[in-house]
């Protein structure tokens, strides 16, 4: 390695900073609503900035800020700062009350055309829509009704989540015409990562195309009941090792199409024999036995950034006697949000469901669900069932029940998840069916090579790359200089000055790694040369990152591979030996270069 590294560090690299074409790769980040530090008075400033629009807002700001020491002055100072140039405080600002509670509910209506979910759209500014199998008849009505939503939503001030049940095998929503994808036991029963990566990323592309963006998948059950109809091949598998790394491969999918996956049934839905459909299932498991056994997966999930969660209507008895995870406080805000540690949105399970109508009031389930923790309530079925839910959280609010602040916080959550996936009221064009069945086929029959280590490696890849990093070093290319990596790593092993990159490349022996940099200014490449990128094939990075946006072979003979990230450059570099694989990679960002001729 030290001599690859010195070798790199004379040649010339103008080959190294090729800059076409464009593929992004989105990081997966929950997005945090609350700052942690001084966590209840800063709520208070986001509530008062999220209702009030005049200058009282800046006294009771400044209230807040005097009654407190220095340091969490300085804390809050800049909060509120940030606060006032924060777009989706902004956002949160325009809604009316009515408006933020529509944005908690997602909504099915009857029909094959828009009509119905129009009137639901003017009456309550819902956040969201579902579509079952009974909305969907042909690819050109699919496209006509999502399109006539979306038109009439340019009415209101958010666009919709547009969602569907699209897990594949048998809970299939789409026209008859177009291809299934397989279940979820098929693709478990491969065990391959990159594999449940296509297919949920074929997913993604195949919704997106119809004009969805939201998948109620993948189901992170452990099928671990044999009289388990209701989840049963639906599931990755019966052990929880198996659904954890399947399920993350298939999110990762999902989430890379730009479709936002949410995975459920949390804390479990696999361990019953009761469709919750029907009726209400009890699990007489207690929290520890859960926690070694059906929770890894949705803890799994969770680590590697779940963007939502949906919430069983199964009764954990030895957790809450009371009430079904969907309403329960105990579930949601103490194991999901405070031992978990989750950030991202909660939705329950659909409340017109036989679990929760035979056993609850409707109207006091949903003001249970949101006091317990939920940010949105789903309602598949029943224009009755969503005016008598809506009506009863806006009541609830008016007669504190429900806080105001609650409703904000939720309401927050949802327009940043929107945000982060760009959702907006653009339509779709006709989908070419032909062309799609060709691209699922593909998907669905390819054999993979790529191992559940190798996928785990090019996915920490791609994480580090949008942050700007690469896998072996904290620094990155964004906002990093030399003298932070010396502070840190000590003197570099070699140093030479590359004119036709204009800065100097400085070689960390020991590190793996070579930092590029101009004197004075930020340091523009990282590039790693650790020892396991050598299990990486060129096969391995396409069938990962996909199409480069540019493939080169150097006259030092070897095979250049660049993909975009935003602004940055992503590198893959490969000598061409009789066994093709990674040398190193690196991250380039050419905005950090003065006079760049290659810019």
């Amino acid at each position: 390695m030290k001599n690859n590294i010195k070798k790199l560090s004379v040649i010339a690299i103008s080959s190294f900073i090729l800059l076409s074409g464009c593929i992004e790769v989105k990081a997966n980040k929950n997005d945090n609503t609350v700052i942690k530090n001084h966590e209840n008075t800063i709520s208070k400033i986001k509530n008062n900035v999220a209702t009030e629009n005049n200058n009282n807002t800046i006294s009771k700001i400044n209230n807040n800020v005097t009654t407190v020491n220095n340091n969490t002055v300085s804390n809050i100072k800049s909060t509120v700062n940030v606060s006032k140039s924060d777009p989706i405080l902004d956002e949160l600002n325009k809604l009316t009350l009515k408006e933020k509670i529509g944005q908690m509910m997602i909504a099915g209506f009857d029909g094959t055309t828009s009509s119905n979910a129009d009137t639901l759209l003017k009456n309550y500014k819902l956040g969201g829509v579902i579509l079952f199998g009974t909305n969907i008849k042909s690819p050109s009505q699919l496209v006509n009704l999502t399109n006539g939503i979306k038109t009439y939503n340019k009415n209101n001030k958010v666009p919709l989540f547009i969602a569907v049940d699209q897990e594949g095998g048998r809970v299939n929503r789409m026209p008859s015409v177009v291809l299934n994808t397989p279940s979820a036991r098929t693709i478990g029963n491969k065990n391959n990562m990159q594999y449940a990566y296509n297919i949920g990323n074929m997913i993604s592309k195949e919704l997106s195309s119809f004009g969805f963006n939201t998948d109620f998948s993948p189901v992170f059950d452990i099928q671990s009941n044999p009289k388990n109809t209701v989840i049963g091949d639906r599931s990755f598998g019966t052990n929880s090792t198996i659904v954890s790394s399947i399920g993350e491969g298939m999110m990762d999918g999902i989430h890379k199409g730009n479709t936002i996956p949410v995975i459920k049934h949390f804390p479990g839905h696999g361990d019953t024999s009761v469709d919750s459909h029907l009726a209400l299932p009890i699990v007489n498991k207690d929290l520890s036995s859960l926690k070694k056994f059906e929770l890894v997966p949705f803890n799994h999930a969770i680590k590697n950034h779940a963007d939502m969660v949906m919430v069983a209507h199964i009764l954990v008895k030895k957790v809450d006697s009371k009430y079904p995870a969907s309403m329960s406080k105990s579930v949601i805000t103490d194991l999901l949000r405070k031992q978990y540690g989750y950030n991202g949105v909660v939705i329950t399970d659909d409340m017109s469901m036989g679990a929760i109508a035979k056993h609850y009031n409707l109207s006091n389930a949903a003001v249970t669900s949101i006091n317990a923790g939920s940010n949105i309530i789903l309602i598949g079925h029943g224009n009755e069932n969503v005016k008598t839910i809506y009506n009863s959280i806006y009541t609830a609010v008016e007669n504190h029940k429900i806080s105001e602040d609650t409703i904000n916080k939720s309401v927050y959550k949802i327009l940043s998840l929107k945000q982060k996936y760009k959702l907006n009221n653009n339509k779709v064009q006709p989908v070419n069916v032909t062309t799609l069945n060709k691209q699922i086929k593909k998907a669905v029959t390819y054999n993979n090579e790529t191992s559940n280590k190798q996928y785990l490696l090019l996915k920490n890849i791609s994480t580090k790359a949008n942050e700007g990093k690469i896998i072996n070093a904290e620094f990155n290319v964004m906002n990093s200089n030399i003298d932070q990596v010396r502070e840190k790593w000590g003197k570099e092993d070699s140093s030479v000055y590359v004119a036709a990159a204009k800065g100097t490349y400085n070689t960390y022996t020991k590190r793996n790694v070579v930092v590029g940099y101009q004197k004075g200014h930020l340091i523009f490449e990282l590039r790693s040369f650790d020892p396991q990128l050598k299990s990486l094939s060129i096969n391995n990075i396409k069938n990962y990152f996909g199409s480069p946006s540019s493939e080169v072979t150097t006259s030092n003979k070897e095979k250049i591979l660049t993909y975009s990230i935003g602004s940055k450059k992503l590198k893959f570099v490969f000598p061409l030996k009789k066994q093709i694989v990674v040398d190193h990679y690196s991250i380039y960002n050419p905005n950090n270069v003065i006079n760049n001729m290659s810019n």
